[in-house]
This record gives structure tokens, C-alpha cells and sequence, in this order.
């Protein structure tokens, strides 16, 4: 092969591979050597890709085909995806050509499209479900239950149930697209979180006392202004609180928070505790998935349509904050936001 020829190949940043008529390897580029640092030169390349998918393309190539692909997942530190693509090469000075093999690294497309795909069935499965209800309160309604007052009061008042839930299962879904779409666009208004929490609070006080809750606020007016979305903010800790109100042990308490980052002062953090059943630290890292719920019933009867925490993730997320959660089984849970402090 020639010195030119290999000086490009080695400035790829697939792995590529050099497989000559006797199915040995004869050349690696750099970024072949670096992902498969025990493979040699002179090595039977089905010792280093132990693939029969790349393996019968390889034969295709070797015994005249021009080109070929192979989709193949292979064994690495975790199971990896590649799209492998062969072509022919015609040396001067050798009777049999060899093949060329490129790796590209296909695995965050496989799982964008596993995750859209589950997004779908998802949205299907929650939203299937009151219209099933709905459909079977209406034909309930349009025959025996038809002039039966008190039936008919039961079931268009759980209709109704259905319908809001339907609702808010499709505003939750247009405000987690509408957030995808912008967060790559900070906001740039100053904001007052005292205002914030202070309103939230009050307007969760009835849920509160209705659900036997105590709610404590432990802030003061000097918390430093951040630079956010006023509607936005509210909606993070709007949904923090009435979930910690709502999955709280009646007769506790949820405590509002707010502590200066001493470590990191270019950030302030909120948190909101409860003391409710606990997280187990297993479910924690998945809290922030569209549609995950650690008790789907519990939820479900809640209210909750499963995009909720979600939401906050890539509210925050557009307002360069973060969330870190912290939870004991028994003892209850933290939901702590970081934002960042506005500079003036």
C-alpha cells in the first residue's frame, strides 16, 4: 500500500482495516489500533472481528464484489453497533485483491431510534387507557345507564376524570417538545425565586392541608436573582412541590430550602424535602425518564401523567442548572435544584 495512501487512512477517525487475500490482517490505521490494541499485523482478521455478518461480506469482497455493508454488534466493553463498509482493493503488484474495512460507530443511532420508539408506544399505552375508559362510560351511558340520574352523574363526573387527564397527559407532552426545541437557547430574564417559591407555596397551601401536610418554607427575601424564565421556574417548582406534597406520609412535613453554594458560587441551590415512602437508589437515576414512575398506580391515581420530572430535567437544563436527587427508603427524599446566579 502506499505511503500516501496510508497517511489518510490514518487520519480517519473510523477504525479501518486492510485484510489481504489470505484473510490476514496487513494493515491497521491509528484508530484501529487504538480501539483493538491486542490485534497484529499479520493476525487472521476473524480473530480480532469474530463476526459472521462482517466475515460473509468480507468473502464477498475477497471473491469479486466491488463493495459491501454488514450491520454487526460486537462484544466490547459493552455491546457496540457498527455499520461496516468493504470495498476492493486492486494492488499492481498482487494477483488478488484485498478489502478495505471501515467501522463507523453506529450505537447513539440504534438508541435514538429505540428511544423514539418507546416514546411512541409509550404515548399510545397512556393515552389508550382514559379513551378506553371514556368509550366505556359512553356505551354505559347509552344503554341500561341512560335514565338512571345517579349513574349518569357517577359516570360523566369520571369522564370528566378521563378527559382532564387526557388533557394534561397532551400539555405535558407539548411543553416537553416545546423545551427540546429551545434549549440550546438560554433565557436571559433577571428573576426573584423568593416570589417564585412564595407564590407556588401559597397556591399549594389548599393540597397541603387537604392531603394533612405541613409546608415550611426556610428562605428569607435575600435570595440572590438568577437569569430565567419566570413561567418555567414556576413549573419546576410547582411540580417538585405538589409531588413531594402528594407522596408525603400524612401528618409530615415538605420543607422549601434555600442554601448559597459556598464551593461553587456561581450557583444557588433550592431544595424540597419530604418524608415520604423513599426512593430506592437503584430507581433514582431513571426518575428523570419521560413516562418512568417507581410506583405506576400510586401515580396514576395521583394524577401524574409521568412527564413531570422530565419537564424539570430540560427546564433546567435550558437554564444551564441541574437537578440532584437524594432519597432513603423510609425516610423520605430531596429534590435539590442548582441554577446559576446572575452576574451584573
Amino acid at each position: 500500500m502506499k505511503k500516501s495512501v496510508r497517511y489518510i487512512l490514518n487520519g480517519l477517525t473510523l477504525p479501518v482495516f486492510v485484510v489481504d487475500p489470505s484473510r490476514k490482517i496487513s494493515f491497521m490505521n491509528k484508530a484501529a489500533r487504538q480501539r483493538y490494541s491486542e490485534a497484529t499485523k499479520g493476525q487472521f482478521f476473524n480473530e480480532v472481528i469474530n463476526s459472521e455478518k462482517c466475515l460473509r461480506a468480507l468473502e464477498t469482497v475477497l471473491d469479486g464484489e466491488p463493495n459491501a455493508t454488514a450491520d454487526v454488534t460486537l462484544q466490547e466493553v459493552v455491546p457496540t453497533s457498527f455499520r461496516v463498509s468493504l470495498s476492493r482493493l486492486d494492488a499492481d503488484k498482487e494477483p488478488l485483491p484485498s478489502c478495505v474495512l471501515s467501522f463507523e460507530d453506529v450505537s447513539h443511532i440504534q438508541e435514538a431510534e429505540q428511544m423514539r420508539h418507546d416514546f411512541v408506544a409509550n404515548v399510545s399505552h397512556e393515552l389508550r387507557s382514559p379513551l378506553t375508559a371514556l368509550t366505556g362510560f359512553v356505551e354505559t351511558l347509552q344503554g341500561a345507564a341512560a335514565n338512571d340520574s345517579a349513574v349518569r352523574e357517577r359516570f360523566l363526573a369520571m369522564m370528566a376524570h378521563e378527559a382532564d387527564r387526557m388533557a394534561r397527559l397532551i400539555g405535558d407532552l407539548l411543553s416537553l417538545s416545546k423545551l427540546q426545541a429551545s434549549e440550546r437557547v438560554a433565557p436571559t430574564e433577571p428573576i426573584d425565586l423568593f416570589n417564585i417559591l412564595n407564590s407556588v407555596s401559597s397556591s399549594l397551601s389548599g393540597l397541603a392541608d387537604q392531603n394533612n401536610i405541613s409546608l415550611k418554607l426556610n428562605f428569607s427575601n435575600h435570595i440572590p436573582i438568577v437569569i430565567g424564565d419566570s413561567d418555567e421556574l414556576t413549573q419546576v417548582f410547582q411540580n417538585l412541590i405538589e409531588n413531594a406534597i402528594k407522596y408525603s406520609t400524612k401528618g409530615t412535613e415538605v420543607c422549601v430550602s434555600f442554601f448559597p453554594q459556598l464551593e461553587e458560587k456561581s450557583h444557588l441551590c433550592i431544595t424540597v424535602e419530604d418524608r415520604g415512602d423513599g426512593i430506592e437508589p437503584t430507581q433514582i437515576p431513571r426518575l428523570t425518564e419521560r413516562f418512568y414512575r417507581v410506583d405506576k398506580g400510586r401515580s396514576r391515581n395521583q394524577g401524574g401523567t409521568g412527564l413531570g420530572l422530565a419537564i424539570v430535567k430540560h427546564i433546567l437544563i435550558r437554564h444551564r442548572g441541574w437537578l440532584k436527587i437524594s432519597s432513603q427508603v423510609g425516610k423520605g427524599s430531596i429534590f435539590a435544584v442548582y441554577l446559576p446566579v446572575a452576574s451584573f
